[in-house]
């Protein structure tokens, strides 16, 4: 296995671990409003997907492009994804999104893509890029978690999901 396929923890470190958690997060009420879904292809990449692209999606610069508050929320749900599996015996939150948009993501299909690029004992770094439905990529971020050393319990999820457990 290369670097570049080194999983996220031993906890999450096959695809069958990270679909199942991301089945979990699926079902959630907030994923379910934004109409996007976590998928796995790889065991060191967090995929969200909006697929169909919906209109409540659209309005960028007035325009049928995909509005910048979705494709924030989508760098916030990668790149703070990334933390959670990186960190599944502490509680991570993302303090930092430094986005650039490159063009308009136009489309019926949206993927953002998240990596780990480093971690550390409080600090989480990591990057992702969105591509539109074409596969060009239209907005790069770079992120930071935050890491908290303690139980997770009783924030284990988003709402919606009483518990994911690590699998």
């Amino acid at each position: 296995m290369t670097n570049e396929q080194t999983p996220f923890s031993k906890v999450y470190e096959s695809l069958e671990a990270l679909r199942a958690f991301g089945e979990k997060w699926n079902g959630s009420t907030p994923m379910r409003h934004f109409g996007a879904r976590l998928e796995f292809e790889r065991v060191d990449r967090v995929r969200a997907v909006i697929d169909p692209v919906s209109a409540f999606h659209r309005g960028g610069m007035g325009t049928d492009a995909i509005s910048g508050v979705v494709l924030a929320g989508l760098f916030d749900l990668t790149i703070g994804t990334v933390g959670w599996l990186s960190r599944p015996d502490a509680r991570t939150a993302t303090v930092h999104l430094a986005m650039s948009f490159v063009r308009p993501t136009r489309g019926d299909r949206v993927v953002a893509e998240a990596r780990r690029i480093r971690s550390g004992l409080s600090l989480i770094f990591a990057s992702a890029e969105i591509f539109d439905s074409t596969g060009e990529v239209t907005a790069r971020c770079d992120g930071t978690c935050a890491v908290v050393l303690g139980d997770r319990s009783g924030s284990s999820g988003p709402p919606g999901v009483p518990d994911i457990p690590a699998v």
